[in-house]
């Protein structure tokens, strides 16, 4: 059987596309990463909302001075503040991750085309050693015949 040393010629091209799909996931891995950080600030923000209002409905039955209720108001139009800057935050993350995935997808497109290509050049590469080897061992053959007959 004969062996050729093969290599595909555009091999170098194929390693820069795996790489650029491995950078691409784990930049998209921390965007994900980052967006989930956001949205567990944002929670906190609304659980933290939630709770003082539940406080101050409590209170609400005791006589509070004007103090204590500007004291709540100013908390709450600073927790509003907060969870809509959160939400404009969430929002530009949510692009950046849209962004990332559609490059992401590109350069694993790329790089399947290049698995393909690589692909049937191993298998046009196979079939040429295949004919190569079915010829020298028919020449063998008929040499053989002929020294026999």
């Amino acid at each position: 059987m004969l062996r050729l040393n093969v290599k595909f010629q555009f091999e170098t091209l194929l390693q820069v596309h795996k790489n650029k799909e491995n950078f691409l996931k784990k930049e998209l891995g921390d965007i994900l990463a980052h967006k989930q950080s956001q949205q567990n600030r944002s929670d906190n923000i609304n659980s933290s909302m939630e709770k003082n209002i539940q406080e101050i409905n409590q209170r609400m039955v005791q006589d509070l001075d004007i103090n204590t209720y500007a004291l709540y108001n100013n908390f709450f139009n600073g927790s509003h503040l907060q969870k809509d800057r959160q939400k404009t935050i969430i929002s530009e993350v949510d692009l950046r991750a849209k962004t990332k995935r559609a490059e992401l997808v590109e350069a694993s497109r790329k790089r399947r085309t290049m698995e393909i290509l690589k692909e049937r050049y191993l298998k046009n590469h196979k079939n040429k050693l295949a004919k190569l080897e079915t010829e020298a061992m028919d020449e063998i053959a008929s040499n053989h015949w002929s020294l026999n007959s």
